[in-house]
């Protein structure tokens, strides 16, 4: 996002705007509704790293998805006893599109030859060939090689909310066909829920590490989320202190602890934050009713 950016001054002012409007819907908001939002997988190539895609497995993330935004996987009755209290759901379902942009019926799941490269913030006129409206679908990109380098390693990729981009059908969520659910163990599956995350304008919690004077204004600084505490990432499952001698929430969907299995819990902050995300012009029209009729999920 900050390359996009540099090279975007329009997104970066409406990032910023959005940012004040966020804070003042969060303190202003006192009851949470529930969402529906029509989803798209484009999948490119068959055989990923040795793993496959097809509808089951599609279908089966998505549902995974869903649990962990629902609070509903395995281990979140686990949560370390010291963010038990901090947990939190947010009650957003995504679903399969059963209507195409032509109004045919639709699996919600189209298939293309291998393709690679969509990670980038390089101008891909493909990705705009092959997005569904994105005032009407979130469109999710299952690919190999994400950055068109040869590794094929990388996990995913998404972009926060934001309007120049859903104009030029280029929001997305990029990711690794070998990390669905069913390709890959449960707890590391959960990295497209990190992903969603991204897309409803959650930050990672370890963002600009721990850095004193910024405890006093949480919500504007790092992951603008005051009950996520400071942490400088990556440090596994275990319950460290941070450089103010608080518990890190490792277990937290937007740390980077999908790859040691700690993946377990938003928090009530994030999952305000992405209330207010549903707000942004490049969300709102998602889950109107009349957008969930069309797309048939209503």
């Amino acid at each position: 996002m900050q390359e996009y950016y540099k090279q975007n001054e329009n997104a970066l002012k409406e990032n910023q705007q959005f940012e004040i409007s966020t804070r003042n819907f969060i303190s202003t908001t006192l009851t949470a509704q529930s969402y529906v939002i029509p989803v798209v997988f484009h999948v490119y190539g068959t055989d990923f790293a040795g793993r496959r895609v097809n509808d089951t497995t599609i279908q089966k993330a998505i549902e995974k998805v869903n649990e962990d935004f629902h609070g509903l996987n395995n281990d979140f009755n686990a949560v370390a006893p010291a963010f038990q209290g901090r947990r939190s759901t947010f009650n957003v379902t995504f679903k399969l599109a059963r209507k195409d942009p032509s109004g045919l019926l639709t699996t919600g799941i189209v298939y293309y030859p291998a393709k690679k490269g969509y990670a980038t913030n390089k101008f891909n006129s493909d990705i705009q060939k092959e997005a569904w409206n994105n005032y009407k679908y979130c469109n999710v990109y299952i690919q190999l090689d994400l950055y068109g380098d040869g590794v094929l390693t990388n996990s995913g990729v998404a972009w926060y909310p934001d309007s120049g981009m859903s104009n030029a059908n280029l929001a997305r969520i990029v990711y690794n066909g070998r990390y669905l659910y069913g390709n890959t163990d449960d707890e590391f599956a959960s990295v497209l829920t990190h992903e969603f995350g991204h897309w409803l304008n959650l930050i990672h919690t370890f963002e600009q590490g721990c850095v004193k004077p910024n405890e006093d204004k949480c919500d504007g600084t790092g992951d603008r989320v005051c009950d996520t505490p400071q942490t400088v990432g990556n440090q596994g499952c275990k319950l460290v202190n941070n450089c103010l001698k608080q518990l890190v929430n490792s277990e937290n969907y937007m740390d980077y602890s999908g790859a040691y299995g700690c993946y377990r819990m938003f928090t009530t902050g994030q999952v305000a934050r992405m209330e207010a995300a549903m707000q942004h012009l490049a969300r709102k029209p998602l889950w109107q009713s009349e957008n969930l009729i069309a797309t048939g999920v209503a």
